[in-house]
């Protein structure tokens, strides 16, 4: 089985909880699955802007993304964060390989075009996948080592772009293609206006969900996100807390539900 295993959030920041989940991620490639890791660090970035007196903005969730910015989420996302996964993965008598989109190729990025409100709003050095390709990752599996990579990828004229992780994640899911894709977040899951957690969500209600106003905010674009990849080879994603008990193993290797399955 692939698996594409996205983890941002609180997860990336608390070590303790990095180091679970790295057990976790090595139990499976032990257990014969080809795993794939990909990582954010949005609050290590911000924290990292604030010491340099750089301030933080977001336009529809995303954030604006100047020069000296871009410059500093390749230091700490392909740098800082990535090499604390490997290390952590390796920790547990692992192989790792810490990339980028942009090693060999693997993924390519187009600059994201938003409009809000009806006018155009310049992101600055922010893409969204246009290309991916997976040598890397085949050559990878076949050493038995876990590729873990940052969200960043290469430009047409080989500028880097900062990606949207969930989407970077999606990309490589549907390239693969993987079997599952698993977001790991704060959230835990789809949770309704009553904010109750919901087990299982189906690719047709999606919609519906979010024309009802059963989901709003962050989860809309996530779980639209999820209906385009679950198109194509990808079969089920899950949506998961870090904190949940063995929550990777369970939700693979178990099939228990530990957050949210969405299904066809």
């Amino acid at each position: 089985m692939r698996l594409v295993i996205k983890i941002g959030g609180q997860a990336a920041e608390d070590r303790k909880l990095r180091h679970d989940l790295a057990r976790q991620i090595t139990e499976l490639r032990r257990s014969g699955e080809d795993v794939v890791v990909v990582h954010g660090g949005g609050k290590t970035l911000t924290q990292t802007l604030e010491r340099m007196g750089i301030p933080t903005e977001f336009a529809s969730g995303l954030r604006v993304t100047n020069a000296e910015t871009r410059d500093l989420a390749l230091m700490v996302l392909a740098g800082l964060v990535n090499k604390q996964w490997v290390a952590e993965i390796e920790g547990h008598g692992q192989a790792a390989l810490g990339i980028c989109g942009g090693d060999a190729k693997l993924m390519e990025a187009r600059k994201l075009a938003l409009r809000n409100g009806g006018q155009r709003c310049d992101l600055g050095f922010v893409g969204r996948p246009s290309k991916v390709d997976p040598a890397i990752l085949e050559w990878a599996f076949g050493k038995r080592m876990i590729p873990v990579v940052a969200s960043i990828a290469l430009g047409p004229r080989n500028e880097y772009f900062n990606v949207n992780a969930d989407d970077f994640a999606a990309a490589l899911a549907t390239a693969l293609p993987a079997d599952r894709l698993v977001y790991v977040t704060e959230s835990g899951g789809v949770w309704d206006a009553q904010k109750r957690l919901l087990s299982e969500v189906r690719v047709k209600e999606i919609r519906g969900m979010i024309r009802k106003g059963v989901v709003r905010d962050g989860m809309i674009p996530k779980l639209l996100s999820c209906a385009r990849i679950m198109a194509g080879e990808v079969s089920e994603i899950d949506m998961i807390s870090p904190a949940a008990s063995n929550g990777l193993l369970r939700v693979i290797h178990s099939r228990e539900h530990a957050g949210t399955r969405i299904v066809r």
